[in-house]
């Protein structure tokens, strides 16, 4: 049964790869760029490279065809969006395709203040209403998210946000592949939506105070404004879009929607998400 990963060089797409490949799962990355696949992977034996403009649905057919399973690990708002809606479409059309796994989010609903929680639902009625067999992976905010803070941390000690306070049981991305491969291989968690969390909510200043233990120093949170926090996303190369979605996930921790733990990593793997401390300790280098 091969897998076609669609996101398969990003961060969650290439541990899926990998996962796969390591347990004698042949796999097609169907890619923009061959050669950065190739760069990210080599050429180990089961993988394919598929170089497939995924928004032209009859080229997309083309490299579905024969496929048993389909991964896509990409946004939920705008292009991407569009582009995960092709994908489930083609994929309800061709035989040969037992189940479609995509990367969501913790809290997907019409409901949730957050914009990815809505594009992700928005998507899985899309699917819901193609019949295609169907399951996802829905995980709470990355450990890897503090990445995008570490410019200013190396650079100030600080970290500017809005949450200074609401909690999120942050999982580490590597944890969370993990979880996508055995959804992928195993059909008893199939047809299902698989919630994770990592082991403990933290808030920003919390998970900042496990920062300052691994560094040896302080790292502040430094309490700013909507406004504040926009023309600093901006300023830094972050789309409006996306500037906006990272906000609107700021209210939803304020919120309280992610003040909260489930044991499906636990379940599904038989072993304990890694704790945050454990991230920190792997990536120290980049905020040091």
């Amino acid at each position: 049964m091969t897998t076609a990963v669609i996101g398969a060089t990003g961060k969650v797409g290439t541990e899926v790869v990998r996962g796969l490949l390591e347990q004698g799962e042949p796999v097609a990355a169907l890619v923009r760029d061959p050669g950065k696949a190739r760069s990210a992977f080599g050429e180990p034996d089961g993988l394919t490279v598929r170089a497939t403009r995924v928004q032209d649905p009859a080229e997309l057919a083309g490299a579905l065809d024969g496929i048993s399973r389909v991964f896509v690990a990409m946004g939920s708002i705008g292009y991407e969006a569009v582009i995960q809606r092709i994908v489930v479409n083609v994929s309800a059309g061709i035989p040969s395709i037992e189940q479609v796994t995509r990367l969501s989010v913790l809290n997907t609903s019409a409901d949730s203040r957050g914009i990815n929680q809505r594009g992700h639902y928005s998507v899985d009625a899309f699917a819901a209403s193609t019949g295609v067999r169907y399951s996802t992976v829905r995980p709470a905010v990355f450990s890897a998210s503090m990445l995008a803070g570490a410019p200013e941390i190396r650079a100030s000690r600080t970290w500017s946000g809005l949450a200074d306070h609401g909690r999120v049981a942050l999982i580490d991305h590597r944890d969370v592949a993990e979880a996508a491969v055995r959804v992928l291989t195993d059909r008893s968690l199939w047809d299902a939506h698989h919630a994770l969390t990592g082991p403990e909510p933290l808030s920003w200043p919390e998970a900042l105070a496990l920062l300052s233990a691994e560094l040896g120093e302080p790292v502040g949170f430094r309490l700013v404004t909507e406004q504040a926090l926009l023309e600093q996303l901006i300023a830094a190369g972050v789309s409006v879009g996306q500037a906006e979605m990272l906000i609107a996930r700021e209210w939803a921790i304020l919120a309280g929607e992610n003040d909260y733990t489930v044991d499906t990593f636990q379940q599904i793997t038989g072993h304990a998400p890694r704790p945050v401390t454990a991230f920190l300790h792997d990536y120290r280098e980049r905020f040091a």
